[in-house]
């Protein structure tokens, strides 16, 4: 319980910072510019993410992700696509350098299949919001690398048929996710 609230204190103190250049960067210093394309990718625990970055200002930008994956166990399987759309601010502390703050919203469905011939299948469909810190290195102009972590509370409906039997069940979610190597392409 202790890692979640310090969790939501670092996003809280992350949010309230303003976006107003630091140290001593100018506000015409930033790598970025109105109109600029980007695309962002990360891949991480067996998802694929990919996601469209375009910027309203040097340091401003709407965000559209979608990832997704499929893992097998045993006999069964899991499927699952997410989508969310957010706005991301940009703050440089180097001449390569920045990190970044993501706040938005996010969906999600996903399928599984359990056991053999009559197994149990599951469909959950999930929405919420999601806040997402990360950092990057320009290695050149046009690429980044970098790392983020993504804090979401989202509410799930989740379906299941087994046989003859079948029931759903709803529920709230807050997930911490872990660190994931991203990177950035700018156009």
């Amino acid at each position: 319980m202790r890692s979640v609230r310090t969790s939501i204190v670092l996003v809280a103190v992350m949010a309230a910072i303003p976006a107003v250049p630091l140290w001593g960067q100018s506000s015409d210093s930033s790598v970025f510019h109105r109109g600029q394309w980007g695309a962002d990718f990360d891949i991480s625990g067996g998802f694929v993410g990919a996601g469209l970055i375009h910027f309203r200002s040097p340091t401003q930008a709407a965000v559209l992700a979608l990832s997704g994956g499929v893992s097998t166990a045993g006999s069964g399987n899991t499927s699952q696509v997410n989508l969310s759309l957010g706005a991301r601010r940009y703050h440089a502390f180097a001449s390569q350098l920045y990190f970044y703050r993501t706040f938005g919203i996010a969906g999600s469905y996903s399928h599984s299949f359990a056991g053999g011939g009559s197994g149990t299948t599951t469909n959950t469909w999930g929405g919420g919001l999601f806040g997402e810190l990360g950092a990057g290195w320009l290695v050149t102009p046009h690429l980044a690398l970098g790392a983020a972590w993504r804090l979401s509370a989202s509410y799930e409906h989740s379906s299941w048929t087994a046989g003859l039997f079948s029931g759903s069940s709803d529920g709230f979610s807050v997930t911490l996710g872990a660190v994931r190597l991203t990177g950035q392409l700018y156009f």
